[in-house]
C-alpha cells in the first residue's frame, strides 16, 4: 500500500502543471501557499519540522556514501540532524557552479545546514580538492559520484544538472529544483528563504 501511495504521489507531481522552478514534496495540508508564476513558494505560513506520521505520503532520500577529496567516507546517516542541500552539476569548474559553491560557504556560516556539491562526472573527483582550495571552501563538501545522482533520479526523474535537492533533518526530500535556470544570486536568495521555512521561520 505504501508503495502504491508513493507511485501515486510521484505521478501527481510529475503530471500536474508546475508554474514554479521549485517543486514541493509536502502533504497538501502542510504546503506553504503558492501563487501562479511565483519563483518559490510563499513563506508566510510556518511549517513545523516534525517527522511525518505514517499516514502521510513521504519521499525519503536514498541512502548514499560519498568520498571527500581526503578519502573520508560521508554517508546519509552522517548528515541527519540538519537540513541537507545537494547541488548536482555536470562539471565542477563552471562559473555558475563556482558562484553557487561560494554562496553555500557563506550560508553555511549563518545556517545550520549541510551543503554538498556533487559532480556527476566521476573524473572530476581528482579535481575536487583543487576546486575546494581555489574557492576557499571549508564547510561545503565536494565530491564526484554519478551513482549517487542516479539514486536520486530514480525518485526525481526530472533532475537535469545543475539541480538542487533539499533534504530535511529527518532524511525526507522536501524541495527540489530539477534544472537551475535563474542566476546564482536569485537561486541563493530563494534557497535561503526555503531553508528558513524548513526551520519554521516565516520571512
Amino acid at each position: 500500500m505504501a508503495f502504491l501511495r508513493l507511485l501515486l504521489l510521484l505521478f501527481i507531481f510529475f503530471t500536474y502543471p508546475s508554474y514554479a522552478q521549485w517543486y514541493i514534496l509536502l502533504p497538501k495540508g502542510k504546503r506553504p501557499p503558492q501563487k501562479k508564476g511565483a519563483p518559490i513558494p510563499s513563506l508566510k505560513k510556518k511549517i513545523s519540522p516534525k517527522p511525518y506520521t505514517v499516514e502521510v505520503p513521504k519521499v525519503i532520500a536514498p541512502r548514499f556514501a560519498l568520498y571527500t577529496p581526503s578519502l573520508k567516507e560521508i554517508t546519509k546517516e552522517d548528515l541527519l540532524g540538519k537540513p541537507l542541500v545537494i547541488l548536482f552539476v555536470k562539471d565542477l569548474f563552471e562559473p555558475k557552479v563556482e558562484e553557487l559553491a561560494e554562496g553555500f560557504e557563506r550560508l553555511s556560516s549563518k545556517e545550520k545546514v549541510n551543503f554538498i556539491v556533487i559532480s556527476i562526472n566521476d573524473a572530476d573527483f581528482i579535481s575536487a580538492k583543487e576546486f575546494k582550495n581555489l574557492l576557499g571552501l571549508k564547510k561545503v563538501l565536494v565530491s564526484a559520484d554519478s551513482y549517487t545522482f542516479l539514486q536520486f533520479k530514480k525518485n526525481l526523474k526530472d533532475l537535469n544538472p545543475p539541480s538542487l535537492v533539499i533534504v530535511d533533518e529527518y532524511g525526507f526530500i522536501r524541495y527540489f529544483s530539477p534544472e537551475i535556470s535563474s542566476s546564482s544570486t536569485k537561486t541563493l536568495k530563494e534557497l535561503s528563504q526555503i531553508l528558513r521555512t524548513l526551520k519554521g521561520k516565516a520571512s
